[in-house]
C-alpha cells in the first residue's frame, strides 16, 4: 500500500503546546503507512530535535498571518513534493498553509490548539478573529479540537461539517513518576521539609502569573514553610518580578528560565499550579498530574475536561488569589490530601489522555481523508 505523504505545517520552530503536539504526534506515527514531513514558519529549537530524529523540515519564515507573500513558497513545497495530505496546526500555521492548500486540490486537516477568539480580546478584534476562523475552517476536510469545549465552539461560531475531538495527550510512559528522577531541591535551596508549590509556563496574559503572586503573602501568613517555584519565561516576566518585589515576598520564590527536565521539576515540587484564563486541555497540567503532583487550577472550560475539583485536584476561579491562596493552604498541610489528589490524577491521565490514542485517532483520520483504510 502507498505511503500518505502529510505535510505538518506549525507557526514556528522554537518550543509551545502546540509544537509539542506536533512534535509528539510525528515522533510517532507507524513509518509503514505514513510519510511525514514539516513545514515552520520560523527556526528554532523543535526544528532542530525533528531533524535529530530523522523528520524532514521546510522553513517558510514569517510571523506574520494571511501572509500572501509567501503562499507561492508554500504551494510551490506542497506540488513539487506531492502531499496527499496538508495538516495545519494552529491558526497562525493555518492562515498561511490551508489556502495554497486548496488551491492544489489538497486534502486539509487542520487542528486547532486552542480558537483565536479567546477571552481577552476587543470585541473588533473577536469578531475579525471568527470570521477569520470560520473561512479556515470552510476549506477544510476535518477539523481536530483537543477538547469538547472546543468542539461546541467551532460549531457554534465557525460552521463547518466535519470535527473530530483528540483529546490533547502526553506520552505517560516519560511522564512516568516512578521512574529515576532528579531531586532539585538542593539545587534550588529549599529544603525536604519545605512545601514547594510550582508555576510552570510562559509568563503572559493567557497564563496569569500576577494573581500566582499575588497570592504568595496570603499563603506566608499561614504557611511559612511553603515556598514558590515559578519555571518559565515570557513579556510579563520582568512585571512579575517586580510584583514579588511589591510584596515583599522575593525570599519566598525561586524564579528559573525554562528547562527541558521539567520531570525533575515535578518530582521535586508538591503543588502545581495553573492560573490560566483560557485552555484547551493544557499540556503542562497533564504533564504534572501523569508525574502525580496534586494540581490547583482555574475553573475553566478545557481545564475542567481533565481536572475535577476534589476528585483528581482542586480548582478556583480566574483571578481570584485569596481561593487560590485557600487552595495551596489547603494542600500545604494535608499530606495524605496530597497524595490521594496526586494518585487519581496520574490514573485520570494514564486512562483518558495518553499519547497513543491521540497518535491511533489521528492515523485514523489521515487515513479516513485519503481514502485508505486505518
Amino acid at each position: 500500500m502507498k505511503k500518505i505523504k502529510i505535510l505538518e505545517t506549525i507557526r514556528q520552530g522554537s518550543v509551545g503546546g502546540g509544537e509539542t503536539y506536533l512534535y509528539n504526534l510525528v515522533s510517532n506515527l507507524d513509518t509503514d503507512k505514513f510519510q511525514v514531513e514539516v513545514l515552520s514558519f520560523t527556526d528554532g529549537e523543535m526544528i532542530d530535535k525533528l531533524k535529530k530524529i530523522g523528520i524532514k523540515t521546510h522553513i517558510i519564515p514569517t510571523e506574520k498571518p494571511f501572509d500572501f507573500s509567501v503562499y507561492p513558497l508554500v504551494k510551490k513545497l506542497i506540488s513539487e513534493n506531492d502531499f496527499d495530505i496538508v495538516h495545519a496546526h494552529g491558526t497562525r500555521a493555518g492562515t498561511n498553509s490551508i489556502i495554497p492548500a486548496k488551491l492544489l486540490k489538497k486534502k486539509i486537516l487542520y487542528t486547532v490548539h486552542g480558537w483565536s477568539f479567546h477571552t481577552g480580546n476587543n470585541p473588533l478584534v473577536t469578531l475579525s478573529r471568527k470570521l477569520s476562523e470560520r473561512l479556515l475552517v470552510s476549506l477544510c476536510n476535518t477539523v481536530i479540537c483537543g477538547s469538547q469545549s472546543d468542539v461546541n465552539s467551532g460549531r457554534k461560531y465557525c460552521g463547518g461539517k466535519s470535527y473530530e475531538l483528540i483529546h490533547n495527550s502526553i506520552d505517560t510512559k516519560k511522564f512516568n513518576p516512578d521512574s529515576e528522577w532528579k531531586n532539585l531541591r538542593d539545587e534550588f535551596g529549599f529544603s525536604e521539609q519545605d512545601i514547594i508549590v510550582s508555576f510552570v509556563a510562559r509568563m503572559t496574559f493567557q497564563k496569569d502569573p500576577l494573581t500566582f503572586i499575588r497570592a504568595i503573602p496570603i499563603v506566608a501568613s499561614k504557611c511559612p514553610n511553603v515556598k514558590f517555584l515559578v519555571v518559565g519565561d515570557g513579556e510579563l516576566k520582568q512585571e512579575v518580578i517586580q510584583l514579588a518585589k511589591a510584596l515583599n515576598v522575593t525570599d519566598k520564590i525561586v524564579f528559573t528560565p525554562f528547562r527541558s527536565d521539567v520531570q525533575n521539576i515535578h518530582h521535586s515540587v508538591n503543588v502545581f499550579v495553573l492560573p490560566s484564563l483560557w485552555e484547551v486541555i493544557p499540556l503542562a497540567l497533564l504533564e504534572a498530574m501523569s508525574m502525580r503532583v496534586a494540581c490547583i487550577a482555574t475553573n475553566i472550560n478545557g481545564t475542567t475536561e481533565a481536572l475535577e475539583h476534589d476528585k483528581n485536584g482542586l480548582l478556583f476561579e480566574c483571578g481570584s488569589e485569596s481561593e487560590l491562596a485557600d487552595r495551596i493552604i489547603n494542600l500545604a498541610t494535608d499530606s495524605k490530601f496530597r497524595e490521594r489528589l496526586g494518585v487519581q490524577a496520574r490514573a485520570t491521565v494514564e486512562s483518558k489522555f495518553d499519547l497513543a490514542k491521540l497518535v491511533h485517532r489521528n492515523e485514523e483520520v489521515y487515513s479516513k481523508i485519503s481514502g485508505q483504510k486505518a
